[in-house]
């Protein structure tokens, strides 16, 4: 056995020869698949785009009257009106409330829903009639969402756009926020096209798998046609046989796509997400062809851990399943593989890093901004050496059984055979 020496592997962008072995008969379905419906839908004419244009520091003043604060600081449901004036564009008739699971004071650094056509159904911003201001209390670096969608959609998988804006409330700094695309009839036109946008949209609860917990799945939007097939579902997931699941689930759920998720948030440390905690996720019945697809959000979490091990049993019980059927688990492990090879770009994410940085460092508003900022730069030199690290602990160059002690490996006594306290996985057996 082989003990652990700290050391990492260098990255030459290619997989070892055992690698591509193993994943040569699977990864030609999966970059097909990656690429079928789901990536975003060119749209010349798709305004919002300057909503979430990453070149600009956005500004963000919301304006709600006196009368109506005692409700936004004690609601978490029901939106009140208020102006917002976004880019100098100004909105009435749209609604806000706090967002997430619990109420912050709103002299401190709420995040926010905005509804913009709550009051007036003929309002809109840009095209958009959903928006979210994250106040990323949990991700003083303001990155982890955008380097999450970068990765996304170089892997082929849906996710929310982003940006970032300077907001005041009622005149107040608030600081520098993360503006959140929605999940929304918008977002599922721009990723399945326009006629695909009616398909029943469900958002999982924190954290509840609703392969367990179906009830507290809330539908989010479209009818609710859904809800008998989205029990077939949690029931063919909980119950079928290992031999048959493969195939029974892949009726109704797109498997290729959901295991490239599952990959993803392996890779990126992603434990809030649904495989690690059962949270953060969206399941949306496609009617093109009436299969459900996951929808990952809320990944503002990313990346804590530059030493979260991808081999982490999951909560979940279709990922858990999945790991535990040999031959789905070689899929996941192809998809490791190529996501970490082809979509991991380090380089282009490292320049998204950069440019975020000399985004935010134009921020000159009032003090609740400048603490932000000195927060930022305190912190996004950690950011950029954890995501160098972590690249390299999961380079698919690694290979398990040579004998070599490299990346995420716990041992390798120079086989894959396990058994005898060194798994397949060059972990070290319980």
């Amino acid at each position: 056995m082989v003990e652990r020496r700290g050391s990492t592997a260098v990255f030459d962008g290619t997989l070892s020869a055992m690698s591509f072995r193993r994943a040569s008969s699977v990864l030609p379905l999966l970059l097909v698949a990656a690429s079928q419906s789901g990536c975003a839908v060119s749209d010349a004419s798709d305004d919002a785009a300057a909503v979430f244009d990453r070149t600009v520091l956005h500004t963000v003043a919301i304006t709600v009257d006196q009368g109506h604060l005692d409700q936004l600081a004690t609601d978490l449901d029901d939106r009140v009106p208020c102006t917002i004036v976004y880019d100098g564009e100004e909105v009435s008739g749209a609604g806000i409330r706090q967002k997430g699971n619990s109420l912050v004071d709103l002299s401190d650094k709420p995040s926010f829903s905005l509804k913009i056509d709550e009051f007036d159904e003929e309002a809109e911003l840009r095209g958009l009639k959903k928006l979210l201001l994250n106040s990323a209390k949990q991700d003083p670096t303001f990155l982890r969402e955008q380097i999450g969608e970068e990765l996304h959609d170089r892997a082929g998988v849906p996710a929310a756009r982003s940006a970032h804006a300077v907001v005041t409330f009622n005149g107040v700094d608030k600081g520098i926020y993360v503006v959140t695309e929605a999940v929304d009839k918008r977002f599922l036109r721009r990723h399945f096209g326009e006629v695909n946008d009616e398909g029943a949209l469900y958002e999982g609860p924190c954290c509840g798998d609703f392969v367990e917990d179906l009830d507290a799945v809330e539908l989010d939007g479209g009818e609710d046609e859904g809800a008998a097939e989205l029990r077939a579902l949690a029931g063919v997931i909980r119950d079928t046989p290992d031999e048959q699941l493969e195939a029974r689930v892949s009726e109704r759920l797109d498997l290729d796509r959901f295991i490239t998720g599952f990959a993803l948030e392996a890779l990126l440390g992603h434990w809030d997400g649904y495989a690690f905690r059962a949270n953060n996720y969206y399941l949306y019945k496609n009617p093109a062809d009436g299969r459900f697809v996951f929808i990952a959000h809320g990944m503002d979490r990313i990346l804590e851990d530059a030493w979260f091990d991808p081999e982490t049993a999951p909560v979940a019980v279709l990922p858990g399943r999945i790991r535990a059927i040999p031959a789905l688990d070689e899929r996941f492990h192809a998809e490791l593989a190529r996501v970490a090879s082809a979509a991991w770009d380090e380089r282009a994410v490292l320049t998204v890093v950069d440019e975020v940085a000399q985004l935010i460092g134009t921020a000159s508003a009032g003090e609740a901004t400048q603490s932000d900022l000195s927060g930022f730069t305190a912190r996004v030199s950690a950011l950029r050496n954890d995501l160098k690290l972590r690249r390299s602990l999961v380079d698919p160059a690694i290979a398990c059984g040579d004998g070599e002690l490299e990346g995420l490996e716990t041992c390798d006594d120079g086989n894959t055979a396990g058994g005898d306290g060194c798994s397949a996985r060059c972990r070290v057996e319980p």
